[in-house]
């Protein structure tokens, strides 16, 4: 391995990472897994939303933070093996907080894993802003291209087999063991995962742009979303799709309020998901080549517009096998986002201000910052089809913006 050129040593080992990370996820899910917990501990619509604030929108607020923090310094690994290094820490945390949940109050259960969720998530933020630096400056531009779909590919045999395996954990253990083993195990994995980042050689940047803190940089970015008007689409775009990003959580209680919910119909739900993710990635590729990553922003705002509407009307009026099917093109959503999100962050940047702008898209995406405790508390006032309608109309507006995005990524192929 050591005498691998830099190049595909790096892409190895940024591949390594997003196999077993996939496990991590899985088992974390944060549309199915991480609801269905707080659900079980005793939780409500407002106590989801407050988890999805924690899990979603807390770590992009951070990743302005830390890239005024690590904005020209020279090297990012060190702060990238910190960042997943605390990620385990958190998740074993969580493993032990479940195996002893029910000596605690509902109060004092949920306080305890809301704490080690912000740990997890902020973190997995700092860790963020040093990966997309240095996958910016590790790879050429079209093997950078080809690397966010075919990691997508790789990935989907972990994130199918560990599917498999949280669906078994949930259905055949009883609460709160499940979610212990659960959460033990991403930790364990996450472990291995790291194998890949301690890999990764860097290149040192040029030092000539200082590292600036949380204000100055806060203070700059007037300056930088006048000089970028395609920026400020984007984060238009991202406000506007984002919102049903945040939404994707509740349809796990709208499943407990239609339906029963129950560890093994949350494994049932986020099987389905992932299953849809899995063969969904293997469009993915065909679709980038013919349309560009525009073509991946518009998937993902015409599954957000249908998905809340067909959601009402599958709980509603259809049983339960309708709504795991619902699972299944919800998988699909978080797929295309996974793919588009970091690659249009790349393109839209530079090496120079790489770092800069991920942090400002993750900041300036408030939809997704401060929707989530939002929605849970709509949902409790106004109920499920006022909030899910809404959600689906701002995907609808989102459309607007994407046509207007003059799209750096989209190319042909040679």
């Amino acid at each position: 391995m050591s005498d691998l050129p830099l190049e595909k040593r790096n892409y190895f080992g940024f591949l390594w990472h997003a196999v077993f990370l996939s496990i991590t996820i899985t088992f974390t899910e944060v549309n199915t897994v991480i609801p269905a917990m707080i659900l079980q501990i005793g939780g409500g619509e407002l106590q989801v939303g407050i988890a999805g604030a924690i899990m979603i929108g807390v770590p992009l607020i951070a990743q302005l933070n830390f890239s005024g923090f690590l904005h020209g310094r020279s090297r990012k690994k060190p702060w990238l093996l910190l960042g997943i290094t605390l990620r385990i820490i958190s998740l074993v945390l969580i493993a032990f907080t479940m195996l002893s949940i029910q000596r605690l109050s509902v109060l004092q259960g949920l306080a305890i894993v809301y704490a080690e969720l912000l740990l997890f998530n902020v973190s997995g933020a700092f860790a963020s802003v040093s990966y997309v630096d240095l996958i910016g400056k590790s790879f050429s531009t079209e093997l950078r291209r080809r690397f966010f779909t075919r990691k997508q590919i790789i990935s989907s045999v972990g994130i199918l087999v560990s599917a498999l395996i949280a669906r078994q954990v949930l259905a055949a253990t009883s609460y709160p063991v499940s979610y212990g083993i659960l959460f033990f195990t991403a930790g364990a994995v996450l472990l291995f995962a790291s194998i890949g980042f301690w890999l990764l050689r860097e290149v040192p940047a040029d030092r000539r742009n200082r590292a600036r803190g949380y204000l100055r940089t806060l203070k700059s970015l007037p300056g930088v979303l006048k000089k970028d008007p395609n920026l400020r689409t984007y984060l238009f775009y991202l406000n506007s799709v984002g919102i049903h990003v945040a939404l994707i959580p509740f349809y796990i209680a709208l499943a407990k309020l239609r339906y029963s919910l129950d560890p093994a119909l949350a494994g049932n739900l986020m099987f389905f998901q992932i299953s849809g993710m899995v063969a969904s990635s293997l469009l993915w590729p065909r679709v980038v080549r013919r349309g560009g990553f525009r073509a991946m922003l518009r998937i993902w705002s015409g599954f957000s517009f249908v998905l809340p509407l067909a959601a009402l009307g599958t709980a509603w009026f259809l049983p339960m096998p309708f709504y795991l099917v619902l699972f299944f093109f919800l998988g699909a959503v978080v797929s295309a986002r996974t793919v588009s999100r970091d690659a249009v962050t790349v393109e839209l940047s530079t090496e120079e201000n790489r770092v800069l702008y991920a942090g400002i898209i993750g900041t300036l995406n408030l939809s997704i910052v401060v929707v989530p405790i939002l929605l849970g508390s709509l949902i409790a006032a106004l109920g499920y089809p006022v909030v899910f309608v809404t959600a689906a109309g701002a995907a609808l507006v989102s459309l607007f913006f994407l046509r207007r995005l003059e799209c750096p990524v989209d190319y042909e192929e040679a």
